[in-house]
């Protein structure tokens, strides 16, 4: 029986081929030579021979059908990471339908046009929102009532019950917090902004407990990993995977460490937890009723700081043969000299 399918040099799509993750996935899979369909709402962010661009909403069929035009697997990022439980009506139903109908969208085209493969980003979100140290894929989906993790698992649940409709084959990864050099959007870019603006750096409650990061290599390592084992009869069909470092860190250390390998002497104030969540929540109700301004800080960043909240790798490392290649302290180490070169041209 068939165990690996290797993905080089055939035709891949990478929906959210603009951001981060995305377009880190595109260059990875260029490397291995294969031709790739970018899809996105953005132009593409760099020009290859081998890169097919294809601007559109992942919500609109049309666009989307000639970008799935004879790929043989599809890598869905696109998503719209917003962790408010608290907002304007308008601005949840935006949300919702991007990540839940665009993933939608994007496995009816998808089987439409015979794509054999598809590996779903998802996040940690989905079964955080409890004490978690540790445990696995068995722990139940997350009942929190944000816009992100109600919209993850709603999305990923979608993609794993996709898996055997027609020739589809599915899973999904959850990785931690996404970090790596070129991040400006959701970790990295917003404490930048905010040291250069003689911010201090915030921490909640105490230094006790701990998070899942997931480095930008080790997440574009793992998605090739599970297409290439997305085959008949394969135990990662219709799978959820934690894809993290393995090595989970307290938010605050995690900040000090990345501003100290940048050499920046950034003061710090710590906010105890009723008072963090006390703010969090006052910010998200000003802004669901006056839809301004957005708050700095959400209610559920504040609980992913204030509560452990790490997963086991084991199954991916089974499955997957997953093994972090770059550690927290090297990722953190290699993430400071961009950011830095960033803070210095702000």
């Amino acid at each position: 029986m068939e165990r690996i399918r290797r993905v080089d040099g055939l035709r891949c799509l990478v929906t959210g081929s603009a951001g981060f993750v995305g377009s880190n996935l595109v260059r990875a899979l260029l490397a291995r030579g294969c031709e790739v369909h970018g899809f996105d709402k953005a132009p593409a962010p760099f020009d290859d021979p081998n890169l097919r661009w294809f601007r559109g909403d992942i919500r609109g069929d049309e666009a989307l059908r000639e970008a799935c035009e004879g790929v043989d697997t599809i890598f869905h990022t696109a998503a719209m990471i917003e962790t408010l439980t608290y907002a304007p009506k308008a601005f949840g139903d935006l949300v919702r339908s991007v990540n839940i109908e665009g993933t939608r969208t994007v496995l009816h085209v998808a089987k439409e046009a015979g794509v054999r493969r598809l590996v779903h980003t998802s996040s940690i979100i989905t079964a955080s929102g409890e004490e978690h140290c540790g445990v696995g894929e068995a722990t139940p989906y997350s009942t929190a009532s944000d816009l992100y993790s109600t919209t993850k698992v709603a999305s990923e649940q979608l993609v794993l019950a996709a898996n055997g409709d027609g020739r589809l084959l599915t899973c999904a990864l959850r990785p931690g917090g996404i970090y790596g050099p070129g991040e400006r959007n959701n970790l990295i870019g917003p404490l930048i902004k905010s040291l250069k603006q003689g911010g201090p750096l915030v921490f909640f409650g105490d230094t006790s407990t701990r998070l899942d990061y997931t480095y930008i290599d080790n997440l574009v390592d793992a998605q090739i990993r599970a297409a290439e084992r997305l085959v008949d009869g394969s135990p990662v069909c219709g799978q959820a995977y934690f894809v993290t470092d393995g090595d989970p860190i307290n938010t605050g250390a995690f900040s000090r460490t990345l501003v100290d390998e940048m050499e920046l002497d950034a003061r710090a104030i710590r906010i105890p937890a009723p008072v963090a969540r006390a703010l969090a929540t006052a910010g998200e109700r000003v802004f669901q009723v006056f839809g301004k301004p957005k708050p700095p800080v959400s209610m559920v960043e504040v609980r992913l700081c204030v509560k452990n909240s790490y997963f086991s790798i084991e199954k991916a490392r089974r499955d997957l043969e997953y093994q972090p290649i770059v550690d927290t302290r090297e990722g953190l180490k290699r993430t400071a000299k961009d950011a830095r070169a960033y803070y210095d041209s702000l």
